[in-house]
């Protein structure tokens, strides 16, 4: 996982955000604003994308809501071959997603 931020004012926020969800992640700052956007289509934060190794985008998810880390897991566990539902209640499917 690696995050991009483009949003040069939150740069500050970044270390006391990473200490606070104990994020071991990479985080790439840049400060060219349109480049998520000119890039990969990005027009609104957080936007979660899973890239295959070439780079193509396999999965998009635009906004949280909480309990969507779910979705990102789920679409996870089906590119790995895994049940993308184990541990997710069935009575509680996750919310919709776009796929690509």
């Amino acid at each position: 996982m690696v995050a991009l931020n483009t949003t040069p004012d939150q740069s500050q926020q970044l270390p006391e955000w990473r200490a606070k969800g104990k994020y071991t992640f990479p985080i790439v700052l840049s400060s060219d604003e349109d480049f998520a956007e000119r890039v990969y289509g990005v027009s609104a934060t957080p936007t979660n994308l899973l890239l295959m190794a070439d780079g193509r985008v396999v999965f998009r998810h635009k906004g949280y809501d909480a309990g969507e880390e779910k979705i990102l897991e789920a679409e996870i566990r089906e590119l790995l071959g895994l049940d993308p539902f184990a541990g997710i209640e069935p009575d509680k499917p996750p919310p919709a997603a776009e796929k690509k």
